[in-house]
């Protein structure tokens, strides 16, 4: 039951530090929020007030900016950010089996001389 809660507990720990799962803690704000732009307009719905609040360019000027800034998902939280190395144990694999034999090559006319095998050859006056 400890190991059960130990888990539980670090999991949670690891989320809310490595993304934004915090912001969810702020929806009892938007509900409040909501409710206090409700009280000056009934006929403005849930979602109306997200579009307002969320998408709109042009925010209303309703002197709560402050408060428009806590609500969930506006404000980027700090978030860290660690890579950890996993590492797998070796497999014993015959490393010889890769290396391919050593191959020689067999001219049977001999090494050709020909001057169109050389690469790199100086100007010449012919």
């Amino acid at each position: 039951m400890f190991k059960k809660i130990l888990v539980l507990t670090l999991g949670v720990l690891i989320l809310n530090g490595a993304t934004e799962l915090h912001q969810l803690l702020k929806f009892p704000f938007l509900l409040q929020h909501y409710i206090h732009h409700r009280s000056e307009d009934t006929s403005l719905s849930f979602l109306a007030f997200l579009k307002i609040h969320y998408t709109d360019k042009q925010h209303p000027i309703d002197n709560d900016d402050q408060e428009d800034k806590e609500l969930p998902f506006k404000s980027i939280g700090n978030i860290s950010h660690v890579d950890t190395p996993i590492m797998e144990k070796a497999s014993a694999v015959d490393l010889n089996l890769f290396i391919p034999e050593k191959s020689i090559t067999y001219y049977p006319e001999g090494i050709p001389s020909h001057i169109s095998f050389a690469v790199f050859h100086p100007p010449r006056i012919v």
